[in-house]
């Protein structure tokens, strides 16, 4: 670490989290797109701001300046990161070109383009696609990542591309699209037969979130994921939840789903973040064990995101 010079301030407040070994792949490490983070990082911006967002891209744009604050420099952010991550090195392999939808700040292209992956990352923000060229310019990694203004509904456009050996979206960026169904038929003909799609959604029912908002009165948000939907910015951005099952019924259209598990089960969500730093020997051991439980029922049921692993049909 320290080759990067300017992005070095990103990791430093994560040295605490001693168990996680970064290497030079996570001195990129800008931003995650976790639901409950996706809250506490969106709200700020358009509470400061005196326009009305009417379009997903204008929130989106107004976001991508507060990321690196909010998310980077937690412990549980960094825990939700390295989970997922692990499931990509192991499906992803050096040599392959590879499709990422909603890449946000890119974080997760930059770190499979330092193993060697190239990645074609599309987001639907202007703003964000500007950070992730920059960073990844900076990390070394702009020869093995091409990042695309394109929405995740509009991915048809790279048919000329196809196909790509692979796909993913992290941390429910598909959980906003508009038409879920629509991108999976679009996403299929896209990859190589027996090509892997990853997919990190919302979990649906989360009893560190439960416990937590009742702990603060706040009945109505300890169960707003049980109802599959919610709203931010006046109706500007929708989140839909679905579950599990409901997400690999949609996912059928030309996918078979391989496994799932868990990500975020013993360590809360990212709200809970002065906890976290509070307790820090506790919140590693909780880590090390959502990575032992995460893919058995019923603890995988219980999670603050989830993974599913597909494959492309022949």
């Amino acid at each position: 670490m320290g080759q990067v010079g300017n992005l070095q301030r990103v990791v430093n407040p994560l040295k605490s989290y001693r168990t996680l070994r970064f290497t030079n792949s996570l001195q990129p490490l800008h931003a995650f797109r976790s639901i409950p983070a996706l809250r506490s990082s969106l709200e700020p911006a358009w509470r400061k701001s005196s326009r009305a967002f009417s379009t997903p891209q204008e929130y989106w744009d107004c976001a991508a300046g507060s990321y690196d604050d909010n998310f980077t420099r937690t412990l549980i952010g960094a825990t939700r990161r390295l989970a997922v991550w692990r499931e990509l090195d192991r499906v992803f392999q050096p040599g392959q070109r590879i499709l990422e939808l909603n890449c946000g700040t890119g974080v997760d292209a930059v770190h499979l383009a330092n193993r060697g992956i190239h990645v074609v990352a599309c987001d639907i923000s202007p703003r964000m696609v500007e950070i992730a060229r920059s960073f990844a310019s900076k990390a070394n990694a702009a020869t093995r990542t091409d990042f695309r203004v394109l929405p995740t509904e509009h991915i048809d456009a790279l048919s000329n591309e196809a196909p790509f050996d692979g796909a993913f979206s992290n941390f429910a960026g598909l959980n906003c699209v508009a038409d879920l169904p629509a991108v999976v038929r679009k996403l299929a003909p896209l990859l190589k037969p027996g090509a892997p799609a990853l997919v990190s959604m919302m979990g649906r029912f989360v009893p560190w979130e439960i416990v937590w908002y009742l702990a603060h009165g706040d009945a109505k948000k300890a169960v707003r994921r049980l109802h599959g939907g919610d709203s931010l910015s006046r109706g500007a951005l929708t989140i839909r939840q679905p579950s599990v099952r409901e997400i690999t019924r949609t996912f059928a259209q030309g996918f078979r789903r391989k496994k799932w598990r868990g990500i975020g089960i013993g360590v809360g969500p990212s709200y809970m973040e002065a906890w976290a730093r509070r307790f820090p020997h506790l919140t590693k051991r909780l880590a090390r064990a959502d990575n032992w439980i995460g893919g058995f029922t019923p603890f995988r049921y219980m999670a603050d995101c989830v993974l599913l692993e597909f494959e492309k049909e022949p």
